[in-house]
């Protein structure tokens, strides 16, 4: 019974392990295969939050719906000109790099929580409730009023990552999410924690 409990604790840990470097390989993958756009609002007042939307709007229509395709000088540019337009003279900001984000379903690719490399567009004093799309592949339209996903954006996806990533980020069922999937979040979760941990 003595020798039983070592062995036991080491295969806990060898599935811990397994597990952990596995969910590691997974979010690495997606957070090379996938860039966000992240813009945050001055306030959450009615009006910063419509400029907010306003901002959005023109940086789908210049980018065509592709904001990978704008440089973050020309993001700043259109942002800083709809902001005029709109009335205002709030600041922006762009900042580019890993950012946490949380869980988003759009339409049948839900991407789980973790860090991703994401340009994040600052209106003002960025306080406000903020909007989130996946940049690259082109996704950004994703909260539109269809909803629907473009298929040519998700086979970027798909040749960016692999076969057994796409299917779990991409499945029309979402009621229940794979275990796998949840592994992977709970990693993530970890690491933060433990990054936070290190950085007291």
């Amino acid at each position: 019974m003595k020798h039983k409990l070592p062995f036991a604790l080491f295969a806990a840990l060898l599935l811990t392990l397994t597990w952990a470097f596995a969910s590691e390989d997974v979010s690495r993958e997606l957070s090379r295969g996938i860039v966000r756009m992240h813009i945050l609002a001055n306030s959450n007042s009615t009006c910063d939050q419509a400029l907010k939307l306003a901002v959005r709007d023109r940086v789908l229509a210049e980018s065509a719906g592709s904001p990978s395709l704008l440089t973050d000088a020309e993001i700043l540019a259109c942002c800083c000109d709809e902001i005029k337009k709109q009335g205002y003279d709030y600041p922006v900001t762009i900042e580019r790099g890993e950012f946490y984000f949380p869980r988003k379903t759009y339409d049948t690719l839900t991407l789980p929580a973790g860090d991703y490399h994401a340009v994040r567009i600052i209106i003002g004093s960025g306080e406000g409730q903020n909007w989130w799309c996946v940049m690259y592949p082109p996704l950004c339209f994703a909260d539109a009023a269809d909803g629907t996903m473009n298929e040519e954006a998700l086979q970027q996806l798909s040749d960016s990552v692999s076969s057994e990533t796409f299917s779990l980020v991409c499945e029309s069922d979402r009621i229940n999410l794979k275990p796998s999937f949840k592994l992977v979040e709970l990693w993530q979760k970890v690491k933060a924690r433990m990054h936070q941990f290190s950085n007291n």
